[in-house]
């Protein structure tokens, strides 16, 4: 069994998987009472499939020896860091649980230099009230020996190397340290550089109450912060499969200095992956992995690394095919099933590109606001772009109805509804009636009432926003639809983006991205989107709805509070009012 003398102390660990030159190891560190295999028995095999796994017994636990009868986190991340360098390796993955969460947390501030990655899980970097209140009586030893003898038995049969009734001794050393460190300030975690993702359960009894989790994520510049729901403080033993799955692939991302380069790049030139996926990865080997929306992307990655091997996926090239939406209105789905989640809606002569395609299913992105999802591949025209751009120039009418009976002229039947705002290309007008080309050829006979000339359309003026919001009004009562973009259902960034682009405006997809492009205006006139967010438990403000001023207190909008689109008014005395929306409002944009 490998014992290693550190700091005067022999500790003792366990080692999984091979060795490999370029690739850095995983450092794993238990928790209270326990020692690394009671730990991390399931994690460490599993692990070592793709990494040189260390499984120490911290000082005075398990076979590891205590000869000052010490116990601090400090004193064990020195061990720790010792123990990596003892072992040849200059730096480690570093993955702490709960006391072993504040061991990390106290090797990546006092001694980064050994620190590849860390994760810190159910730790927490100060002492807050409720700790020196609750930690006490449940690590005395003689509450644990009447009140948790499975406990004790296993903390006696674990530390029985040290001596017979040592757990007694480890218990109040440990309760005294976790009462007393550690003590790290927001401004000791802005200090740190190295790559960091922290874990914590979000019914942890120990940490969730006063959010220890959210401090540390918080303060660490480009921390990323994982809370699975349901959880408690033992992620790792509770859903082994997802935890597995996501430290192995926030090591992927993130676990080289070329890959967190990469990562940093896109937090700061493309943070919004609805705008463009960028998502490199280069691994040890130096192969480049991953995926980017475009060749400029591209670019931009091999301007910041040089891999060895560059298997970079790249989405929409040259090549990607185009499409047009060949059906009135087809849902973007996340996954490609018809129950999965409907993220938006296409519209009818609306262009893509067809990213991939899988049977009945593709994958698509929108060329009007850059959305991506998964399609009916029977919904699309699939064509070459000038095609695309022929069709598209050839538009030169919109729906005005709120749905727009569409007829197989030579069958006399009813075909489908085309919904408000679709653009349509009119090939010949016979009186009430007229003829539309889709983008496969066929004609469809619409009424010719039904439609809007696009050089009559309204303007983004006083007049044509006062026209607009006329036909927007006809939709109250319409049901509020998640990702909806017609008069079918209309989630409350759908009503907002169909408003403008009535009149001829295109406005990102989505509430937040809305309230970013706008023109910021202190008070909203008719037409203006207003917008509402309710803060988190740390002050922060996340966009997450948006109505259209009526002009005064009153706005329209789709919510699913009363699910549909209604009006509300700003007046606690007006009808109806929601002291919510009032309370949340943050602002009003304007576009033109």
């Amino acid at each position: 069994m490998p014992f290693i003398t550190i700091n005067g102390t022999k500790l003792f660990y366990q080692t999984y998987g091979k060795k490999r030159p370029t690739h850095t190891p995983v450092l794993l560190i238990h928790g209270s009472t326990q020692t690394g295999y009671s730990c991390w028995d399931k994690v460490a095999p599993l692990l070592a499939e793709d990494y040189f796994v260390i499984v120490p017994d911290c000082r005075g636990h398990g076979q590891s020896e205590n000869p000052n009868m010490t116990y601090t986190f400090k004193e064990h991340a020195a061990d720790m860091a010792g123990l990596i360098r003892a072992l040849g390796f200059e730096r480690a993955h570093i993955i702490g649980h709960s006391n072993g969460g504040n061991i990390v947390l106290v090797m990546l501030l006092e001694h980064p230099d050994v620190v590849q990655t860390c994760i810190p899980q159910a730790g927490n970097a100060w002492v807050s009230p409720d700790l020196l209140v609750k930690e006490p009586p449940l690590f005395n030893p003689d509450f644990i020996g009447l009140e948790r003898p499975l406990w004790m038995e296993e903390m006696v049969m674990l530390h029985a190397p040290l001596g017979e009734g040592y757990w007694r001794k480890l218990v109040k050393m440990t309760v005294d340290e976790i009462i007393r460190e550690p003590n790290y300030t927001p401004e000791d975690l802005a200090k740190v550089t190295r790559p960091t993702l922290v874990i914590q359960g979000e019914t942890d009894r120990v940490n969730a109450e006063n959010r220890h989790g959210q401090f540390i994520a918080r303060h660490i510049p480009a921390a990323e912060l994982w809370i699975p729901k349901g959880i408690g403080h033992n992620v790792h033993d509770e859903i082994l499969t997802e935890w597995l799955e996501r430290v192995t692939d926030f090591l992927a991302r993130r676990g080289t200095e070329a890959s967190e380069k990469l990562y940093r790049h896109r937090l700061a030139k493309h943070p919004d992956s609805r705008e463009g996926i960028f998502d490199p990865r280069i691994d040890p080997d130096g192969v480049l992995t991953g995926l980017v929306l475009n060749p400029e992307m591209r670019d931009e990655v091999l301007g910041l690394v040089k891999p060895v091997e560059n298997q970079l996926k790249i989405l929409v090239t040259p090549e990607t095919p185009w499409a047009l939406i060949n059906r009135p209105v087809e849902d973007l789905r996340r996954k490609p099933s018809i129950l999965a989640e409907r993220i938006s809606q296409a519209r009818l002569s609306e262009a893509a590109r067809v990213i991939e395609s899988s049977g009945d299913w593709s994958f698509i992105r929108m060329e009007h606001d850059g959305y991506s999802g998964w399609v009916h591949t029977a919904s699309l025209h699939i064509c070459s772009e000038s095609d695309v751009k022929n069709y598209r120039a050839a538009l030169n009418a919109i729906v005005s109805a709120a749905l727009a009976e569409a007829w197989d002229g030579r069958e006399a039947t009813l075909v489908q509804k085309i919904p408000f705002a679709a653009e349509v290309n009119v090939t010949e007008v016979r009186g009430e009636d007229s003829l539309i080309q889709l983008p496969d050829g066929r004609r469809w006979k619409v009424c010719t009432a039904d439609l809007t000339p696009l050089d009559a359309r309204p303007k983004p003026t006083a007049e044509g926003i006062a026209r607009t919001l006329d036909l927007i009004q006809r939709f109250m009562g319409i049901p509020y639809l998640w990702g909806g973009r017609t008069p079918y259902g209309y989630d409350c960034s759908g009503l907002a983006g169909t408003f403008y682009a009535f009149m001829g405006v295109n406005i990102p997809r989505d509430a937040d991205q809305q309230f970013l492009a706008g023109e910021v205006v202190e008070k909203p006139e008719a037409g203006d989107l207003v917008f509402f967010g309710e803060p988190d438990e740390d002050g922060d403000v996340h966009i997450s709805h948006v109505g259209i001023s009526l002009g005064g207190d009153e706005f329209i909008h789709s919510t699913g509070a009363a699910w549909g689109t209604v009006v509300n008014t700003f007046d606690p005395n007006g009808r109806p009012y929601r002291a919510w929306l009032r309370e949340n409002y943050r602002g009003a944009r304007r576009f033109r």
